[in-house]
């Protein structure tokens, strides 16, 4: 049975997402804390597959509303089974390829960061409404320019990096699969937006006050603190047990699973150690405060809502915005950036020890390998001066 704006508007949350069905696809996303969207189930040409894309928010977007936008979905889908049928490959085509190909090449790994559901969201939200019909040997360069500029004007910095890399990578794809000669995307970073969002030391204090004030669990509170005490990434921070500290060193041993760029070698079966990172006094302090709160639970920031499970890689900026920055003032990514420009601005260390903290790999072919305590008493020193500087502000 058809919705109606008043069964839209007097659906009411429950424990558990659900959804109300409207027709030929559309649906209403309700959720536990009572936000509400609107979604439609699409279909990918010459496969059995119905990914969900989310069209709007209810009631910003209204059901009428809705509806107009599904229909231009639709359309696409019958414009991508004609081509299918004439054995025609659409942009989509080759992207959901490129998809299945990421997803094989990883060994059906998919670590909590999402990366594969972050590609499959910025594909149908921001990628097939435009392009995903046209046979892809039509498609031109400009047409992935008008994609990033329409991404850019939503005044939105990540989702344009992603569109640009992905555009990419499926390109080098189809390069290497003889659909294209040569790869059109590459260079398309020159029109970017660059860097995270991140804090000047000046702003220091206001972000370390507003922290203490926000109304959010107490752990989510110290996993941002410990963040930015440490400059470590976000699956670093969440995915941290008890076990991989030794607090009378005060040492923390990141294991290389963990580490971004290390992640493919270890599941390929290289033995690489764990990274080294050295706490400060601070640091120390807020890790065995996290660890009492999350007594019992497998991982030092725990989620407050789930048993044995991290908080969700979304929180924290969600946290973010809820002290009241904007996506371009600041994301939880944005305080590694902080991190590393003031140490770099203090003119007292070398950039390469900053590097090594980072756990950035190293550009120059000729290392022999990597070392997981690069540096490490230069970062001891490094780190304890960091701490002192943001326990200054508090």
């Amino acid at each position: 049975m058809s919705l109606t704006e008043v069964k839209v508007r007097q659906a009411k949350p429950k424990e558990k997402i659900y959804f109300l069905a409207d027709d030929d696809g559309l649906s209403l996303k309700v959720e536990p804390n009572g936000r509400k969207s609107w979604s439609y189930r699409y279909s990918v040409a010459g496969t059995n597959k119905r990914p969900r894309v989310k069209l709007g928010e209810y009631p910003v977007m209204s059901l009428k509303e809705a509806r107009t936008v599904r229909d231009e979905y639709k359309f696409n889908d019958h414009q991508n089974e004609a081509l299918h049928k004439k054995n025609i490959k659409t942009f989509q085509d080759i992207c959901e390829e490129w998809l299945e190909f990421k997803i094989r090449n990883s060994f059906e790994d998919k670590p909590r960061c999402g990366v594969i559901q972050l590609a499959q969201k910025c594909l149908a939200q921001d990628i097939y409404p435009d392009i995903g019909v046209m046979p892809f040997t039509e498609v031109k360069r400009y047409d992935l320019v008008k994609i990033i500029k329409s991404i850019e004007s939503r005044n939105v910095k990540e989702p344009v990096k992603k569109a640009y890399s992905y555009l990419n990578q499926i390109y080098d794809y189809a390069v290497a699969m003889g659909y294209c000669e040569y790869n059109i995307a590459n260079g398309l970073h020159k029109i970017l937006v660059k860097n995270y969002p991140y804090l000047n030391s000046n702003e220091l204090p206001n972000f370390l006050a507003r922290l203490k004030q926000i109304n959010t669990d107490p752990i989510i509170k110290k996993a941002l603190l410990f963040k930015l005490y440490t400059g470590v990434r976000g699956g670093e921070l969440l995915l941290c047990e008890s076990h991989h500290f030794d607090l009378d060193k005060k040492i923390w041993k990141i294991p290389a699973l963990h580490i971004k760029q290390h992640r493919r070698k270890v599941i390929l079966g290289h033995d690489i150690p764990d990274f080294f990172v050295p706490l400060s006094d601070q640091a120390l302090e807020v890790l065995k405060s996290a660890l009492i709160w999350s007594h019992g639970e497998k991982y030092v920031f725990s989620s407050p809502r789930h048993n044995n499970k991290p908080i969700h890689f979304n929180t924290l900026n969600l946290i973010i915005r809820k002290m009241g920055y904007t996506k371009n003032e600041l994301s939880s990514h944005g305080l590694r950036s902080t991190f590393s420009t003031i140490l770099n601005e203090s003119g007292l260390f070398q950039s390469n020890w900053i590097e090594a903290q980072l756990s950035h790999t190293d550009k120059n072919k000729t290392r022999a390998s990597y070392n997981h305590a690069e540096y490490f008493n230069q970062r001891v020193e490094m780190m304890q001066w960091w701490g002192d500087f943001i326990e200054s502000f508090i």
